[in-house]
This record gives C-alpha cells, structure tokens and sequence, in this order.
C-alpha cells in the first residue's frame, strides 16, 4: 500500500521579496502570497487530500488556512515541527549576500552548520523521516505537507539520490505543489504538478 504526498510551499512574504533569511522569524505574505495559496489549492480540491500537515511557522500555518478554506471541506490540520523552517541561529535576519559573505570558501551548504542552528541536511534528515512515517499514518491516502523551500528540497533529493549539498540550491517558488509517492518504506514517484523550479540566484 502507498500514500500519496503533496507538497507546497508558503505564500510569498515580505522578507523573501527581500532576499531574507528570516529562518524561524515571521514576515508579513505580499500581496501575491494571499493569492498563490489559493491559486495551489484549486489543484487539490478534486484529490482525496484527507489531512494537512503544516510547519508550524505563522507563514505556513496561514498558508494551510488558506488551502482549507479554497477546498471548503473538513481537512484537518495539523503541526509537525519535522518540517519546520531550518533553524539558521545567528545567521537568522541576513540577507542572502550577507550570508554568502560569512560563509567559510569551503563551505558546502548543505554540510554548513549555521552558528548556534542546524544545517540543510539536519532539515533533510528530519523531514524525510516524517514523510516515510507517513506510510504507517495513512495508508492508501492522500495528505498534504505545506512546508518551506529547502524542506521540499530535501525531499526531493532524497527521492533523487542526489546529496542535499547538491541540490539545496534548487528553489521551490511560492506557486510549487508537488506529489510524492512513499511505499514500502520508499519513496517510489515524484512529479512537479504545478509552479516554479529554478535556482537561487
């Protein structure tokens, strides 16, 4: 037996239209991030999507309200700090130029390990581990993780083979939804459904 899950990433906010790493902090959506959410749901209102799962930062947690009221019916939604925006410490409030600055010349960034947070491959580890749980939660159902950026990217190196380190530069954009298939204790299918898949710059 499978589970099928989808995956989205929060509306836009305020500090990743300024190129931000704001990590566990909050920002306020843009006016695009009050509509991408929506926008992502029509996607999902004829799947048999029977649970969410959010992150539990405020910008992911709006998001997931969002989606549950566009697919106006009774989806629960639930917390799982698995798949929590990375902890980036005292890196947390730098711009992106400001944390390539500070980072060491060697540094691999999904290795990096940010001052007094977690690294990309912290995040990965975590986050893959739920989604295999998930198999034992739901099975033969369909739920949908609505996450942050290098979340989804984890996943989807894990479903590549590709090392985080290798891939953590892969952006997931505010329109992305994903479906990941697990069985077996596997992840056997991926397919992008909708949205941008590019780089940082």
């Amino acid at each position: 037996m499978a589970v099928e899950v989808y995956v989205m990433r929060h509306g836009e906010t305020e500090a990743n239209l300024r190129q931000i790493l704001i990590g566990r902090e909050d920002s306020p959506f843009t006016e695009a991030g009050w509509r991408q959410p929506v926008e992502v749901a029509r996607y999902l209102v004829e799947r048999p999507v029977s649970r969410i799962y959010s992150s539990p930062m405020d910008r992911t947690l709006r998001t997931a309200a969002l989606v549950q009221q566009t697919l106006d019916r009774s989806v629960p939604v639930d917390t799982e700090p698995a798949i929590a925006e990375i902890d980036a410490g005292e890196f947390t409030g730098l711009t992106f130029q400001e944390v390539r600055s500070r980072l060491p010349s060697d540094a691999a960034l999904g290795k990096f390990h940010y001052p007094g947070g977690e690294s990309w491959r912290d995040v990965q580890e975590r986050s893959v581990a739920f989604v295999y749980g998930l198999e034992a939660r739901h099975n033969s159902d369909a739920v949908l993780v609505v996450t942050h950026a290098g979340v989804i990217a984890g996943l989807v190196a894990e479903y590549l083979q590709i090392p985080i380190e290798e891939y953590i530069r892969t952006r997931f954009g505010h329109d992305f939804l994903g479906r990941i298939t697990v069985a077996a204790g596997m992840m056997t299918g991926y397919e992008k459904i909708a949205g941008t898949v590019d780089s940082w710059i």
